[in-house]
């Protein structure tokens, strides 16, 4: 799969490392080349894996490849930015599949309306909270003596 990775963040990372570990073709764009020192060198210094630029300027989507991915995920730390990156593949340059990265969970249904995937930290963190406190999981206190 040809995946171009909008974010280089500790999430974006970990995802293109995972992804490029698996064989997958990957290219991260980030505004801040620095940025880039969060990948291992050897993912760091292979050719087309790291392309500065902005993902929501439909010239640096093109210069990274936008027309030949399979995949877009808009992983930056920024809502707007990843929303407008998102829509942008997926109606701009036809992405057949399209993530994006929503910190605010009441963006979420107005990108999934929108046919994007969209992942919720965020929410996923309260439902992980919510699920350590349901009755099974919460050890009861011994009677007092």
């Amino acid at each position: 799969m040809r995946v171009l990775l909008m974010g280089c963040s500790r999430i974006g990372m970990l995802v293109a490392l995972a992804l490029w570990q698996e064989g997958h073709q990957v290219r991260v764009m980030d505004t801040a080349p620095e940025r880039f020192l969060i990948l291992p060198p050897e993912a760091r210094e292979e050719k087309g894996m790291t392309i500065l630029g902005n993902g929501t300027r439909e010239e640096d989507l093109q210069a990274a490849g936008i027309g030949e991915v399979d995949a877009f995920l808009a992983l930056s730390d920024d809502d707007n930015c990843n929303g407008l990156a998102a829509q942008k593949a997926k109606y701009r340059f036809k992405v057949p599949l399209v993530v994006c990265l929503v910190q605010d969970p009441a963006r979420v249904p107005i990108y999934q309306a929108h046919g994007i995937r969209v992942i919720s930290p965020t929410q996923m963190a309260a439902n992980l909270v919510l699920e350590a406190l349901s009755p099974s999981r919460v050890p009861s206190r011994p009677p007092p003596t």
